[in-house]
């Protein structure tokens, strides 16, 4: 009989892919500690890091629960230390989705690789993709992401079922991780941009929960409004002049 592997699975708290993630991995491993965890907690579990300390757990798994892994957790680990981030090497960190339409990517997906203390930069082990529709918007195409998370999730875990061990791909990341302020920052367009560079943004980012882009005026940070055309309105940017009192994106960890 193969060695049934120990395991520590922290997950999103989206039951929708939790659920299926939980349930493939306590059929294959000895699941020694689950959490669920939503997108804007950031802090390390102190009942997964009090269970990994204990001694003996042979797998971390972190299915898109959005949180930094301490190094010494890290250490503890007896063999792997796998992270699933929702969107292909191409885009490391945060707004993977809007990035990827903004550059016209025609494939996007998702990759599994091992944790390090370096965000979504240690060494890759699995990677899965798809074509973008012409219809994509970031909201359809993180959520076609997160769903080939999910496949990705079960295709590795049979792997470490089977070996103990995931195998690298030879896929490397392109760049490094994009930040949180750096993705705020892009977000914001600038007078010079042209019609089409604000088009392509504007598509980017369109959300129905999240506000961007966004304009900047003497320090005055304003969303653009959502029905304005830069392509039939190409001399207007400058009347984009209403505060709408939001200067935080909101979006969540990779969208």
């Amino acid at each position: 009989m193969p060695k049934r592997y120990s395991c520590v699975l922290l997950m999103t708290d989206r039951s929708d892919l939790a659920d299926a993630a939980e349930a493939f991995a306590r059929e294959r491993f000895d699941v020694r500690y689950t959490s669920r965890h939503s997108r804007n907690e950031r802090k390390f579990p102190q009942e997964a890091a009090s269970a990994i300390a204990q001694g003996s757990v042979d797998l971390l798994l972190n299915y898109l629960a959005p949180m930094y892994v301490p190094k010494v957790v890290l250490q503890a680990i007896q063999r792997e230390a796998i992270n699933f981030h929702p969107a292909p090497p191409a885009w490391p960190g945060i707004g993977s989705a809007s990035y990827a339409l903004y550059r016209g990517d025609p494939t996007f997906g998702a990759t599994a690789h091992r944790m390090t203390t370096t965000i979504d930069g240690g060494e890759i082990v699995g990677v899965a993709q798809f074509s973008v529709c012409s219809e994509d918007t970031c909201e359809s195409l993180f959520s076609r992401a997160l769903r080939a998370t999910l496949d990705l999730f079960f295709e590795v875990c049979q792997e470490l079922t089977r070996d103990g061990h995931a195998v690298a791909t030879g896929d490397h990341w392109e760049r490094a991780a994009v930040t949180r302020a750096e993705f705020e920052r892009w977000m914001t367009l600038a007078p010079t941009d042209s019609p089409d560079q604000i088009a392509r943004k504007m598509r980017a980012l369109k959300h129905p929960r999240f506000p961007g882009p966004f304009f900047e005026i003497n320090g005055v940070r304003m969303e653009v409004p959502k029905d304005f055309d830069p392509i039939k309105n190409p001399d207007s940017l400058s009347s984009l002049w209403e505060s709408n009192g939001s200067n935080e994106s909101n979006r969540g960890p990779d969208e």
